[in-house]
């Protein structure tokens, strides 16, 4: 495993943005950012042949403990500034995460064909929780984002974007 002093040693460290290169190797350039963007967004580093996401170096260099879980506050996978990152567990990283909204384009909010009826659900801790059936999606969406303050709190994506609104 990686150590502080071999990152040290590679690279210059910046809170605000993460690891630049200290010398140049192999594509890397001196001074140049460091690693790469990959396909699922996450920058990674290449060190003595091993692949690291940044973000688990960064935590890393900072606190001295290696994460089991970070979550990226702005959802933004490369924004490997170390204000923007948090330990979680796997499901609340999860509540963190973008999703593909249906028909509605409402998050939570479901067309059920059979009663010509929206409704809405939730799932927490492995268990869906029925929020009821409604005439209008936007009352199965706004059922869904009250369930959502109620249980996933910080790490709701909706947070994310209520905070990016107020700062733009």
């Amino acid at each position: 495993m990686i150590t502080k002093e071999r990152l040290d040693e590679l690279f210059e460290f910046d809170y605000k943005i993460g690891f630049t290169n200290k010398i140049s190797r192999g594509r890397a350039c001196k001074h140049s950012r460091s690693g790469y963007v990959d396909v699922h967004g996450y920058r990674r580093i290449v060190i003595d042949y091993i692949k690291y996401y940044e973000h688990h170096l960064v935590w890393f260099y900072v606190t001295g403990q290696w994460p089991q879980e970070l979550d990226h506050k702005d959802g933004d996978r490369a924004n490997n500034a170390f204000s923007n990152l948090r330990e979680c567990t796997r499901t609340e990283n999860n509540f963190n995460a973008e999703r593909a909204t249906g028909i509605s384009g409402l998050r939570g909010a479901y067309w059920d064909s059979r009663v010509s009826k929206w409704y809405s659900k939730i799932q927490v801790g492995g268990q869906v929780r029925w929020l009821g059936s409604y005439n209008t999606s936007e009352e199965a969406h706004c059922a869904f984002m009250i369930a959502v303050e109620q249980t996933h709190k910080e790490f709701a994506v909706e947070k994310r974007k209520e905070l990016f609104r107020r700062r733009f």
